[in-house]
């Protein structure tokens, strides 16, 4: 049984292209009437959540989510704390739980018409406010699925670099290159989510040993630091920039449609999301408390520049690499998908060879500008700090409710959950106003004066 019904054509949904000819003309009120169950997902006699045979298993999904969540901000939590004081911790785990609320919100919208899937955040944008929803979610999309292998390739070049200039003269941006070169090989090879899938299994490993590398090494060197190390309970100055940062720790929501799209139980959506979020607030915790523990205000981003130098710190060299090769096809894809659903390039409208030279073009296209701008942003912690800010806060936090409310209904929400939607918008709308405002004086500080900020 398909699980998509495409409206004019019967269709997957998969395969459905953005035009406002698609955007549903019905009130908020018919919405909410339409609206299909998230535990249930029927309407009309059909099931648009029922069994997908071809699809991959709720591991595969599992995996494909902590691989795009764990590693996106874990060496940077430390730093996060070290700028906002041990309420940094209070933060993270408010963050895991307003992240698997909207996660779960953002899911029940490609449903909210009962007789369709939505295939994309923009469509969703697009249902909801129309044309410039539509722009809205492209705009902050595109900053993330792009931005965060972006910092990927700044992190593995800096470090790459500072690993092999004992042994070879090899400058930072030349490694950036071909780290991209060596993931454009995935990228342009695997299609879809479900083929990369098994890349997610080793970038789990791999972050899995670096999350445990950065622990151990930074509870052994405690007692260098123990009589000179100095903490802060909260520095409310800078809480806006520790939201902001510690928010990219959970930017998983663009990926979300793609990652359920390619499970065979969607309805084990809701459990998946719930297991793969802790899993990865519990790597963070492993990070973040032994780091700030130890280096207090002294933390660095990433982490890895405050461990010393060492066998150890080599390895976690090794995975944060090995974890670059791994995601960044997770989160390129998925920009890739909706950039070959916009322009019509499947093999049902061009056929199996004009697909496969249109779609490798694409894709080299994409790597080659995201190698281009992480050449031109070589400073890791204000570039991760302005990426949440902009655009995660408003994809995980914000976006995902006033969706909701439009697309089913606020109505349907008893009062305390109105209000608990009203303060992960607070919390959302100020990480990213002020953070990004703090971010972009920082990142022009190191442009101007360098990273010593003289």
């Amino acid at each position: 049984m398909a699980f998509a019904v495409d409206k004019k054509a019967g269709r997957p949904a998969s395969s459905t292209t953005i035009s406002s000819d698609d955007v549903p003309t019905t009130n908020t009120h018919n919405n909410a009437t339409q609206a299909v169950d998230q535990e249930g997902g029927t309407a009309y006699g059909g099931d648009l959540m029922a069994e997908r045979p071809d699809q991959g298993s709720n591991m595969a999904a599992f995996f494909n989510i902590v691989c795009v969540v764990a590693g996106t901000g874990t060496l940077g939590l430390p730093y996060s704390l070290a700028k906002g004081g041990w309420i940094g911790v209070g933060i993270l785990i408010l963050s895991v739980i307003m992240s698997i609320y909207t996660g779960i919100l953002i899911i029940k919208c490609i449903y909210y018409n009962g007789h369709t899937r939505l295939a994309s955040y923009q469509e969703i944008g697009q249902h909801a406010f129309g044309r410039i929803g539509l722009v809205a979610v492209w705009f902050f999309h595109t900053s993330i699925v792009l931005g965060a292998p972006i910092m990927y390739f700044i992190l593995s070049g800096t470090e790459i670099r500072g690993l092999t200039e004992a042994h070879v003269d090899i400058p930072e941006k030349a490694w950036i290159w071909i780290c991209c070169g060596a993931v454009s090989i995935p990228f342009v090879l695997m299609k879809s989510l479900k083929e990369v899938s098994l890349l997610s299994i080793f970038g789990v490993i791999a972050t899995a040993v670096l999350v445990g590398v950065t622990m151990v090494e930074s509870g052994l060197d405690y007692k260098n630091h123990k009589d000179i190390v100095e903490y802060d309970a909260v520095i409310l100055r800078n809480l806006p920039i520790a939201v902001a940062t510690i928010s990219v720790c959970f930017g998983g929501n663009v990926v979300y449609m793609h990652v359920e799209e390619s499970m065979r139980f969607p309805r084990s959506w809701n459990k998946v999301l719930i297991w793969a979020m802790l899993a990865c607030c519990l790597m963070y915790a492993m990070v973040a408390v032994p780091g700030y523990l130890t280096y207090g205000r002294e933390a660095l981003s990433p982490i890895l520049g405050s461990l010393p130098k060492g066998p150890s710190r080599k390895v976690a060299t090794i995975m944060i690499v090995a974890h670059v090769l791994l995601a960044a096809p997770v989160l390129m894809t998925s920009f890739a998908l909706e950039v070959e659903r916009v322009f019509n390039i499947s093999v049902e409208k061009r056929g199996v060879v004009q697909e496969r030279i249109y779609r490798t073009v694409t894709r080299l296209i994409i790597m080659g500008a995201v190698g281009g701008i992480a050449c031109l942003v070589p400073f890791f912690d204000s570039f991760l700090s302005l990426l949440g800010a902009l655009g995660n806060c408003m994809l995980i936090y914000v976006l995902p409710i006033f969706f909701y409310w439009r697309l089913i209904g606020w109505r349907r929400m008893p009062w305390y959950e109105l209000l608990w939607c009203a303060v992960i918008l607070i919390i959302g709308l100020l990480g990213c106003v002020i953070g990004s405002i703090d971010a972009i004086k920082a990142l022009h500080r190191d442009f101007t004066y360098g990273r010593s900020g003289k």
